[in-house]
């Protein structure tokens, strides 16, 4: 069987859409169907279960996606040891990441280390943690960034603690004040973000034993910040969120101070490819330059 073919397979798996699929691939769509088909007739089982609304796995498909995505795995290592071995240090690196890290640090961190690596090409996934981490234990993507307390089974190598802020409306009566303590929060509307709201902010909370007021419950970091801009209530939010933003409310300290620690993340005890490898160093050197 052409591996080839197994890529196409997963691509259909994850568009469940075989027009979807073979646009994105630059096939047709006969051609992705004969593939498909192929394969079934190969295997001796159906793979697809096709409807008028796409395509979805059969119970067996669901049992080869995760053979298939291995195979695809380590013959893209062993070429990337072949190009290594050549000094080329070519292939295709899959990174993860939470909104901020995607928006503040990936961007720098790629051109840079594209001047060291041009021949790298990079796919990226943006999502929560509990997205990237399950990229990562499905080996969808070769690492993560993270947060420490979303970590589970990973090996995590923590690279910078992030402050953990209160935002207030402009105003507030508490905004005169040098510091918002923790337990001041139980009186207050609070507005639940996206980023970290069942990891980070979370944790801030339980360990404070604060139950807080909770008004609105929104899954965009920026949809938080404008609501408190509008005097709907506060939140807490993580100091990367707000770099380069401008009016959005008050910024105060917490009392106690808190952080989060922004890592990244790999799968125990799998080959990390040359590419990944030389990503997750230059990554820690790029992280200790941060101020």
């Amino acid at each position: 069987m052409n591996i080839d073919n197994y890529r196409v397979f997963l691509r259909v798996a994850k568009t469940k859409n075989i027009t979807a699929a073979a646009e994105q691939l630059g096939y047709t769509q006969s051609g992705v169907s004969h593939i498909i088909a192929q394969m079934e007739n190969e295997f001796g089982f159906p793979l697809l279960i096709r409807s008028k609304m796409g395509v979805r796995l059969t119970h067996d498909g669901e049992r080869m996606l995760p053979s298939m995505r291995e195979l695809i795995n380590r013959d893209e290592q062993l070429h990337q040891v072949a190009d290594e071995i050549k000094g080329i240090r070519s292939g295709k690196l899959r990174v993860g990441a939470f909104s901020s890290v995607a928006t503040h640090w990936l961007p720098q961190i790629i051109k840079e280390f594209n001047l060291f690596y041009p021949n790298i090409e990079f796919d990226i996934s943006i999502g929560t943690y509990e997205t990237i981490e399950d990229l990562i234990a499905d080996e969808e993507i070769d690492c993560g960034f993270m947060s420490s307390v979303s970590i589970k089974h990973l090996d995590f190598h923590p690279l910078k603690d992030d402050r953990m802020l209160a935002l207030l409306p402009e105003n507030h009566p508490l905004a005169k004040r040098d510091a918002l303590p923790l337990k001041e929060i139980t009186n207050l509307d609070f507005i639940i973000p996206g980023e970290g709201s069942k990891y980070d902010i979370g944790h801030i909370l339980a360990d404070a034993g604060i139950s807080p007021r909770v008004r609105f419950t929104v899954s965009d970091d920026y949809a938080a910040i404008a609501m408190v801009r509008n005097g709907l209530g506060m939140t807490i939010v993580p100091e990367l969120i707000l770099t380069g933003l401008h009016d959005t409310g008050h910024v105060m300290e917490l009392h106690p101070a808190c952080a989060r620690t922004i890592g990244i993340a790999t799968y125990p005890n799998i080959a990390i490819s040359p590419a990944c490898r030389a990503f997750l160093d230059f990554v820690r050197v790029w992280a200790n330059g941060l101020a």
